[in-house]
């Protein structure tokens, strides 16, 4: 591994695998160890597929290793570049590859909207929880016997808000029988909640569409207006991201393109890991992982 003089930051480089459509994104080899990867979506995840690997996420120490290892003529060949939505990865794409365009994965999106709406749920929990101790205490103070109110599945409004996290997050045509009766007793007294699912499945639909960019765009206001619309508080990080990275959101539609080769490799490196059972030496490890990936 070489190092940056200035920085002490260690990374990896081979510019003889940087292609015209690159993958970045970030992993942990340990608890306190993490690394950004560049790879090449060309190599599909074989030879060739590591471009750099740099110990940290400071945008700057990415961007000098980069300009340092690859050649200028190979950067600005590069004309994609996919990246979740971390600002110092957007920002290490623009600066290393100037001609690309660097495109947000769309699940990172659809996940942002994901995790909001969420914490709407577990708000709601709070307060069923707060109101059901508040009866529950009453009825002690009354000496009369607490008695939870069950629905048409059997189950107590807080059990429904626990076990319908993961159904709000699915697509309406994988839902089982179960899990729908449960939704519609939730949709039935949390509007907010069948509002937010909505959204939810109008933006993967939105994102399936075969549309141009220009089209999508239309298609994105309508729904962001939607989204401000419902005027919840859980939004507003959703809201503003969107409004800052709305060029970036928009160009998956140029070739639907997504950061799935850099979460397959990091998927890899993990399961190389724990074959190992752990990583006592990361030079060595990073040494391995050229000998298969560089």
């Amino acid at each position: 591994m070489r190092m940056l003089e200035d920085s002490g930051c260690c990374y990896v480089a081979y510019p003889r695998n940087c292609g015209k459509f690159l993958s970045i994104d970030e992993t942990a080899l340990s608890r306190d160890e993490v690394f950004t990867i560049v790879t090449n979506k060309e190599a599909h995840g074989g030879k060739g597929t590591l471009v750099a690997m740099i110990s940290g996420t400071r945008s700057d120490d990415i961007i000098k290793v980069l300009r340092k290892e690859i050649p200028e003529l190979r950067r600005l060949k590069v004309r994609e570049i996919t990246c979740d939505l971390s600002a110092a990865m957007m920002e290490a794409a623009r600066s290393s590859f100037p001609y690309a365009d660097v495109v947000n994965d769309r699940f990172h999106v659809q996940q942002l909207f994901n995790e909001a709406m969420d914490e709407i749920r577990i708000d709601i929990r709070h307060q069923v929880r707060r109101q059901e101790n508040d009866i529950r205490e009453f009825c002690q103070e009354q000496g009369q016997e607490y008695c939870p109110q069950k629905y048409g599945n059997g189950e107590t409004m807080p059990q429904i808000l626990l076990r319908s996290k993961h159904a709000l997050m699915m697509a309406p045509n994988k839902i089982k029988p179960h899990q729908q009766q449960r939704l519609d007793i939730l949709f039935e007294h949390f509007p907010i909640l069948k509002e937010t699912y909505r959204l939810m499945a109008e933006l993967r639909m939105i994102y399936n569409m075969k549309t141009t960019v220009v089209r999508a765009g239309f298609l994105f206001n309508d729904w962001f207006n939607k989204l401000v619309a419902t005027g919840d508080e859980s939004f507003k990080q959703v809201v503003r991201t969107f409004k800052n990275n709305y060029k970036t959101i928009l160009g998956y539609f140029k070739r639907r393109s997504t950061n799935a080769s850099a979460e397959s490799f990091n998927a890899k490196i993990k399961m190389f890991r724990s074959q190992l059972r752990g990583i006592s030496d990361p030079s060595f490890f990073i040494f391995r992982l050229q000998k298969l990936f560089a």
